[in-house]
């Protein structure tokens, strides 16, 4: 066993000192190439088009804006939306890139814990974007101050905590739903041996189940998590608002400690090592599921918040925003590299560029295709991901 286990540090240490190399060089510059590339892309279509913007109206161009272009927006005489590229001396191009860098990492803290399921387990969890949805219902079920009430109760009452704590509650509910899945559905299934395909099935058929019980207990209607007007401030070519640059810090803040943990912490080596080589883990002392059941909790949690901020961005939240990111989480996944969490995050990046700046001269409707087609684009060039490692076959 002594010489299992310094086996075991040995690749520990020889894993770990080759990812730092492969962070630090290769993949800085794959990810520097595909943003290069967008940019170009954005750069030629946007110039062509650049007087036909110039005589647009105010008024189209509030509509045209990505940040108000959602096809499900219900306004209101209290819910109305602001074109962040209105202001004077803003740049469109510039406040476009700068909305898909804000999308990718809102994106990225749902994305990454895909990718950390994905990695521990093998599974594609199909249900993943109700768990972003999740937690946008159970911020906005705690934050209201209209009646609510819980499933298959008849009472009525309002809860109306403060947006900080409803939102912290909605992230512990939500983490308490993951591993309420691990330790009663997807533990059950690992231990019968129950292979990856019927399990993703399974999480299908979760994923219809979440969709549905979360629009007969909130109902059809977007909902307004903050009532609150957000103050914008004009940063050169740019507008920011006093949420997006929160959510910004927020999301940056919890990404670097979900990175502190992987590389610096004792769970984040053994959470790595059971993604590398789960055999390997467990017989070095490795609790394996143990480490599963702590990475469905992560994932879950982060998919709340994401969806939370989500929610602030969008200016509103409805019972299918996670479904209908589902795909963009995929997408960002397999860029940046299938069961790596720090190529999630380069791919949701990525992925929130090219959704944004494309509505420079797509329509709305066609934001989500363009991502996916950059997705087909590298793939074919490279398919392992961005930072995915090459195996080999046969």
């Amino acid at each position: 066993m002594t010489e299992t286990w310094r086996a075991y540090g040995d690749d520990i240490l020889t894993w770990r000192g080759s990812l730092t190399k492969r962070i630090d060089r290769r993949a800085i510059m794959r990810a520097l190439i595909v943003f290069a590339v967008a940019a170009l892309a954005v750069t030629l279509v946007s110039s062509v088009g650049t007087s036909a913007f110039a005589e647009t109206s105010d008024t189209a161009t509030i509509a045209a804006s990505s940040s108000t272009v959602h096809a499900d927006v219900e306004t209101t005489d209290a819910e109305i939306t602001v074109d962040e590229s209105s202001g004077p001396g803003t740049n469109r191009v510039a406040q476009n890139v700068f909305n898909g860098l804000v999308f990718g990492l809102l994106l990225a803290l749902a994305s990454v814990g895909l990718s950390l399921i994905y990695g521990t387990t093998g599974l594609s969890n199909f249900a993943h974007g109700e768990q972003v949805s999740l937690g946008a219902m159970l911020a906005y079920f705690f934050a209201t101050q209209q009646p609510v009430s819980i499933p298959l109760t008849p009472w009525e009452f309002v809860i109306g905590w403060p947006l900080w704590l409803a939102s912290i509650a909605a992230i512990i509910v939500a983490g308490g739903t993951g591993w309420l899945q691990d330790r009663f559905l997807w533990s059950k299934l690992r231990k019968r041996n129950v292979k990856i395909v019927q399990q993703m099935i399974v999480s299908i058929g979760l994923s219809l189940a979440m969709l549905n019980l979360l629009q007969w207990w909130i109902g059809p209607d977007r909902v307004r998590v903050s009532i609150a007007i957000e103050e914008r401030h004009q940063f050169g070519p740019i507008q920011l608002g006093s949420t997006t640059a929160m959510s910004i810090g927020i999301s940056i803040a919890v990404l670097l400690g979900v990175g502190y943990f992987l590389l610096r912490t004792r769970l984040g080596r053994a959470t790595r090592a059971v993604s590398d080589n789960p055999s390997l883990a467990s017989a070095s002392g490795i609790k394996v599921d143990g480490i599963i059941r702590l990475v469905w909790v992560m994932a879950t949690s982060l998919a709340a918040l994401g969806g939370i901020l989500m929610a602030f961005y969008d200016s509103g939240t409805k019972f299918d925003v996670g479904a209908r990111l589902l795909l963009l989480m995929f997408a960002a996944v397999t860029l940046g590299g299938l069961g790596q969490p720090f190529g999630a995050l380069v791919g949701s990046l990525v992925i929130g560029v090219v959704v944004e700046t494309s509505t420079l001269w797509l329509g709305p409707d066609l934001k989500y295709a363009t991502a996916l087609g950059i997705l087909i684009i590298v793939l074919l060039v490279r398919p392992q991901g961005i930072l995915g490692r090459a195996e080999r076959v046969g």
